[in-house]
């Protein structure tokens, strides 16, 4: 008998979790698992699941999903809700026991949020033990998770986010043809970012960095692609300092793997990450990538070999590690194929493997008392 799962996430926006998601649930053994995914809020630009969705019209901070989402359960035989982001925790928390049903918390990043993060650890500090398993896509999300949670009663299990391995594959793209269209001439040296344009991802030191460049007579074009509501911020930032010429503001990118091929060197800066998975997709795409010391970043990079982890999270930190591969191309050749091999071992299979198994041995005591 198949165990059916209800997925439920704050929105089906283009981001890491919802791209989790996506990739768990469409490589699922469907003589095994049967998914629906529940999403709280509509979003403008969905991405496009192959499973059953729901999308609610839920406010932000609507409780209206603790009285839908038990409906759901009822309505289409869900034997596990499996909550993804801060809002979905919350409200399956307070649902849990009009759920009646076992509950998955999965975190991906929110644990580490200042400002209304404080709220979400509140409730897994009171509501988490309602849980009957975590799932941290990180080390450093689950050490946070064990230090919020009140109880050592629930099992927290790490289970690392994947890369589609088909997609983010470097032989794919044409190198030069996406430069060209980037507007890049040859021998141009870029460097590339992907993400929100928030203060979480820290694209405001990646400019204080290229304005460092600069200053020190060291031309490159740096590439913002995403959006956000920093982004009014660093456009003006950008034009105090004059570099409009050298960062570029790319817009949101719908296939990553394409634009990532054109780049020399990558830079993830974030200020906070659970995981990072924008640093896996630069490393699978053979770009030399540089990342902040914080979060999940440091458990992907083998310092030196796959990558660069920042000694501090500073733009004269970003500044010089963006030098020392500059000046070094046979090392940046080196480092790219590391990466690619590293991140070859992050395909869907595993997590989806790690996922099934927690699905099953929740259920067993279930299936053996019927």
């Amino acid at each position: 008998m198949k165990i059916r799962v209800l997925h439920v996430i704050d929105h089906l926006g283009y981001g890491g979790a919802p791209l989790v998601v996506k990739g768990l649930v469409e490589a699922m053994p469907a003589e095994r698992i049967e998914s629906v995914v529940c999403a709280l809020r509509p979003n403008p630009r969905p991405i496009d699941i192959r499973a059953k969705v729901v999308t609610l019209d839920c406010h932000k901070y609507s409780p209206a999903a603790v009285r839908v989402v038990p409906r759901l359960c009822a309505e289409h035989g869900i034997d596990i809700v499996h909550a993804h982001l801060q809002k979905a925790v919350m409200s399956t928390l307070l649902a849990a026991r009009s759920l009646q049903r076992p509950l998955i918390v999965h975190e991906h990043g929110p644990i580490f949020r200042g400002g209304t993060g404080c709220i979400y650890r509140g409730f897994l500090r009171r509501w988490g033990s309602r849980a009957q398993t975590i799932v941290a896509n990180s080390q450093a999300a689950a050490l946070a998770m064990r230090r919020v949670l009140s109880c050592d009663d629930v099992p927290v299990i790490v289970v690392p986010n994947s890369v589609d391995l088909y997609r983010f594959d470097p032989a794919r793209y044409e190198r030069a043809a996406i430069r060209s269209r980037l507007g890049l001439n040859e021998g141009e040296f870029a460097i590339g970012f992907i993400g929100r344009l928030d203060r979480a991802k820290g694209a405001d030191l990646l400019v204080d960095a290229a304005q460092q460049l600069k200053e020190q007579g060291e031309s490159c074009r740096v590439f913002l692609f995403g959006q956000g509501g920093q982004q009014q911020a660093l456009e003006q930032q950008v034009r105090r300092a004059g570099l409009e010429q050298t960062v570029i503001f790319a817009g949101l990118t719908e296939n990553p793997a394409e634009v990532m091929s054109a780049f020399d060197v990558a830079v993830v800066p974030s200020r906070r990450e659970a995981f990072g998975i924008a640093a896996l997709e630069w490393m699978r795409m053979s770009v030399p990538v540089i990342v902040s010391p914080v979060g999940g970043l440091p458990e992907l990079i083998q310092p030196g070999r796959t990558g660069l982890v920042l000694p501090e999270l500073t733009a004269h930190a970003i500044a010089e590690a963006i030098q020392s591969l500059r000046a070094d191309p046979s090392w940046r050749a080196t480092l790219a194929q590391a990466a690619f091999d590293r991140a070859g071992a992050f395909g869907v299979e595993r997590p989806v493997t790690q996922i099934v198994d927690i699905y099953e041995e929740i259920c067993e005591p279930r299936s053996q008392g019927r």
